[in-house]
């Protein structure tokens, strides 16, 4: 008899458990929203087909897209590159701090050396030209500040 006690609480807790995340949705119709996701990229990626210059602010908070303009006001803006179209990297110094600006691969190696000079002036201006785009980039990134100044590069094949 001592152990049916036990048993009720465990099937009361078990119960509870299984309540819980029915209404947290886990198993639930969640899934169909993930299916959608796809979709939703591939419309996006109209609206990068006619980028070829992008242009920041550098502070140590984050780099703010400035250009093209669905990207102004937006910190570490994850941006598309269409496999093998070139691209300018435009970034000004926004807050007097030591910046750079260079593409990595996800080893975080620099991509066929496509780096930024450092700018220490408010308002100093440099960019990266010619970068071709491919598999291989994954991130743009202030050596400085790697932990705020970071935005994830996603490329699209034609």
């Amino acid at each position: 008899m001592m152990n049916e006690p036990v048993f009720r609480r465990t099937v009361i807790r078990l119960s509870g458990a299984v309540g819980i995340a029915a209404l947290a949705g886990c198993g639930g119709p969640g899934d169909e929203e993930d299916e959608a996701q796809p979709e939703d990229e591939t419309e996006d990626a109209g609206e990068w087909e006619g980028v070829d210059e992008f242009r920041f602010e550098g502070r140590t908070q984050a780099w703010t897209g400035v250009e093209p303009g669905f990207l102004a006001g937006e910190e570490n803006p994850t941006i598309t590159l269409i496999d093998g179209n070139e691209y300018d990297f435009t970034w000004e110094n926004a807050d007097g701090v030591t910046h750079n600006l260079e593409i990595r691969d996800e080893d975080d190696n620099i991509v066929d050396d496509y780096q930024s000079e450092d700018l220490s002036d408010e308002g100093e201006e440099t960019t990266v030209e010619g970068v071709i785009a491919s598999e291989e980039m994954v991130v743009y990134i202030c050596a400085y500040h790697e932990a705020t100044q970071v935005g994830d590069i996603e490329v699209q094949t034609e």
